[in-house]
């Protein structure tokens, strides 16, 4: 992991600085120096062979201002993305660009919104090799797994999602069973070559 200095991405930090409050169940709360320190402990327990202090978290999370500058390093981005189910910052970043849209410009394929769907729509999906998942949207963003061919997740998961983007790989966020287990705070699906298919189930369509 690189300890070069790089421009900050307020938006991205935002969403960086959230997920890290829920992966340590801090969230809605005024954050503490004993929070730091335990937060501290929780990413080096986590994060194998990573060396972070209480006060670059302090920092990070603007309880101390002292030498604030618009760097901050990569070292602690990867860290930090890392903590949260990121292979690096650059994937959290590949990440929140399909969350927040901003990325949404770069693809000529067919784009569906969660938020343009009604609650009870179906959404079919397939990828490769042979996959495919029929989903149900429940409303703010989640979808429950209705069918599903050839896939690692299962019938009664459910996970949520903001894109789906045809020939782009789908990242869903906090996938949970039947039970509301989690198994998984992110997911890729179609790592390799994306979304083939993906289409809202209208009876034409069936």
């Amino acid at each position: 992991m690189s300890k070069t200095s790089i421009p900050r991405n307020e938006k991205a930090l935002e969403e960086l600085r959230n997920r890290i409050r829920a992966a340590a169940g801090l969230n809605d709360k005024a954050l503490s120096p004993h929070d730091f320190k335990e937060l501290q402990r929780s990413i080096i327990i986590k994060v194998q062979n990573s060396t972070i202090t209480d006060k670059t978290l302090k920092r990070f999370f603007g309880y101390d201002r002292t030498n604030d500058n618009s760097l901050v390093r990569l070292y602690t981005l990867d860290v930090l993305s890392q903590y949260v189910g990121f292979e690096n910052w650059n994937a959290f970043l590949e990440h929140f660009k399909l969350l927040s849209g901003e990325g949404s410009g770069d693809f000529a394929g067919e784009e569906i919104c969660s938020n343009d769907l009604n609650i009870g729509e179906m959404l079919h999906i397939e990828w490769n090799p042979n996959r495919m998942s029929l989903l149900k949207y429940l409303g703010y963003l989640r979808f429950e797994i209705i069918e599903t061919e050839n896939s690692k997740w299962q019938v009664g998961d459910s996970f949520s999602c903001r894109h789906f983007i045809l020939g782009k790989p789908l990242y869903v966020d906090n996938l949970t069973d039947k039970d509301g287990i989690l198994k998984s705070k992110m997911f890729v699906v179609g790592g390799k070559g994306g979304l083939t298919v993906a289409k809202r189930n209208t009876p034409e369509n069936v």
